[in-house]
């Protein structure tokens, strides 16, 4: 049996922030994917392009030609948050670099999935202001995202409606899903492939012990680990990214 090809492209997400391994590793929802698919199909060969901090544009720069020479049966590609969390965003060149980004990849003719995003605001002490303006941003950034893998014949993952409210799912900076989180979109994913619509998680699937919603000690302790340095990095103008090697960049043998 041959192995089947899957890469995977993208930022912090797809690098698997918020889900360590035992061997405290990143670990992730495409490496979780891996190896749903391995235990479905058996041998897959796996590559992780992604690096955390990335914009779209970035992305389509570093990733999709290295992607596109590994020749994948599959393809996941998302990215995004970068973009929408920056000071200023010209939203037409953010369409133009996704529409690049999933067109190109599609066109090779391999199955591409990508995914909308779900609002990290949720249970983050952040301004009524920049919360409304991610809110706001997310939501006219998720309707580019369906449109596009519309036109292109992608699968289109819907993370803003499958995660719930609260901060359960999601890792302590709250910005990324905690290891249930990328669990249940791996397995989302999975549903896709098999041509079933992922339904929304209700919170006490993905953490059920977990408070719906922080105390506000608990909202101050995150501002001052996770908000504050934020703040100091884009005002000293240092970028998001935390280096430049992807996570798998030549085919591991899963399942062989």
């Amino acid at each position: 049996m041959s192995e089947y090809r899957f890469v995977a492209v993208g930022d912090s997400f797809t690098e698997g922030v918020g889900d360590p391994g035992q061997d405290g590793k990143l670990r992730g929802w495409a490496d979780r994917l891996a190896e749903l698919l391995v235990a479905r199909r058996g041998p897959v060969s796996y590559a992780n392009l992604a690096v955390g901090g990335l914009t779209t544009r970035q992305v389509v720069e570093s990733q999709v030609e290295p992607a596109v020479a590994l020749e994948p049966e599959l393809v996941t590609a998302v990215a995004g948050m970068n973009d929408l969390i920056r000071p200023r965003l010209d939203f037409r060149a953010f369409a133009d670099d996704q529409d690049k980004l999933i067109g190109t990849l599609a066109a090779t003719g391999a199955k591409v999935i990508t995914a909308t995003l779900p609002t990290p605001a949720q249970g983050v002490p952040l301004p009524t202001p920049l919360r409304r303006t991610l809110i706001k941003r997310l939501t006219l950034s998720n309707a580019f995202v369906r449109r596009i893998a519309a036109k292109h014949g992608a699968l289109c993952l819907d993370l803003a409606v499958m995660m719930p409210p609260g901060i359960g799912g999601w890792s302590e900076d709250r910005l990324h899903p905690g290891p249930d989180g990328h669990r249940a979109a791996a397995e989302a994913c999975m549903e896709l492939l098999d041509g079933r619509p992922p339904r929304k998680l209700s919170v006490a699937e993905i953490a059920p012990d977990y408070p719906a919603e922080p105390s506000l000690a608990d909202q101050y302790r995150w501002a001052r680990q996770f908000l504050v340095p934020w703040v100091k990095r884009r005002m000293r103008g240092e970028s998001g990214a935390r280096g430049v090697v992807a996570k798998a960049s030549a085919y591991l043998k899963l399942g062989g």
